[in-house]
């Protein structure tokens, strides 16, 4: 979730008749919705290794920024201190960097220039050294006929990744190996699956998903799943709008996102609860938007993007998991600041 609620995936209702013609229309409705998927570029082949390089340090963090027209992926102190720039290219737009857990390489999401996370069916996954070398495209956008992709996440062993990729209608979650590549299907349900990430563990997944074939965003519950596949468990049951799970990880809480209404794009705001998502409490509390949370390794603070009450851009923060002291990190520095990866 950004300037809106998140990428908005579309669900149908089809209503059956008994007309041929009728029936007719809707599969030309649904083939209309369903899209297809953009074409792999001719010269793409996958790569036979991730880049890598010197560990980024503990106490720093990756983040997306816009400050340079582009959004591009930099690297800061958790302080805030010695921003360094570490993509440049202003035909894309490149975002939400997830740091490997030995932390030499980054995985990016990238999209054309413009459409930033606005456009799953648009989104690229690819891979740089934590120092910002070695770009390489693991997934490019339609690979394994795949409408959508994107919400790329880290195994605890670095061994595979987990993303939500398929039909515009119902992606499903999958995991692949650490390139991108030979997606195994987690999920087979209807309606839509997307925004997984691992136990720390790596012997579940959380994700988001509808509580039955037809839903509307509003709708979107937290499930969890064997990551060998099986059957899916709710965990949130409320009707709140819920996206970007996550186990902290030392495995005794969860958190994720929700949208609490209001005027324009509304109230967002953390929650976070037990492992088993019970006794979820709001992180900030306020009537500000704050997206997609991520763990301290040691999972005592928590680090999002937001705007707080009465702001106009996003700013990089971190706060204990208890709500107490939250600091932005990204305090007088200039564009919109996102997806911090610590």
């Amino acid at each position: 979730m950004r300037r809106g609620p998140r990428i908005a995936l579309v669900t149908v209702t089809v209503v059956a008749t008994a007309a041929i013609v009728a029936l007719g229309v809707i599969a030309l409705v649904l083939s209309r919705l369903g899209g297809d998927p953009a074409e792999v570029p001719a010269g793409w082949a996958a790569p036979a290794a991730l880049p890598v390089s010197a560990p980024l340090p503990a106490d720093r963090l990756a983040f997306d920024s816009d400050r340079t027209g582009t959004f591009e992926i930099f690297a800061v102190g958790t302080d805030g201190s010695s921003p360094v720039q570490l993509t440049e290219d202003d035909a894309y737009d490149s975002w939400s960097p997830r740091l490997s857990p030995d932390r030499r390489t980054i995985l990016v999401h990238r999209a054309p220039a413009g459409k930033h996370d606005l456009d799953p069916a648009a989104v690229s996954i690819w891979a740089i050294a934590a120092d910002g070398t070695g770009l390489v495209e693991l997934r490019p956008a339609g690979l394994d006929g795949w409408v959508f992709q994107g919400h790329a996440e880290w195994s605890p062993d670095g061994g595979s990744l987990v993303l939500f990729g398929g039909s515009r209608l119902s992606p499903q979650i999958h995991v692949t190996d650490a390139l991108g590549q030979h997606p195994r299907a987690v999920t087979d349900r209807g309606g839509t699956n997307l925004d997984p990430s691992f136990a720390p563990d790596g012997a579940e997944i959380v994700f988001v998903g509808c509580p039955s074939a037809i839903c509307t965003e509003r709708d979107y519950e937290i499930f969890r799943i064997p990551t060998e596949g099986g059957e899916a468990i709710r965990v949130t049951t409320d009707d709140l709008r819920d996206h970007d799970p996550y186990w902290s990880p030392d495995g005794a809480r969860l958190a994720w996102l929700t949208a609490f209404g209001g005027p324009g794009v509304g109230v967002w705001d953390v929650r976070i609860a037990a492992a088993d998502g019970a006794d979820p409490v709001r992180l900030f509390g306020d009537a500000g938007v704050t997206s997609r949370p991520a763990f301290s390794a040691d999972s005592r603070t928590v680090f999002v993007h937001r705007i707080p009450p009465g702001g106009t851009t996003f700013g990089v923060f971190r706060i204990g998991v208890d709500g107490a002291g939250p600091v932005e990190v990204t305090s007088g520095q200039p564009g919109s600041n996102e997806y911090p990866s610590p």
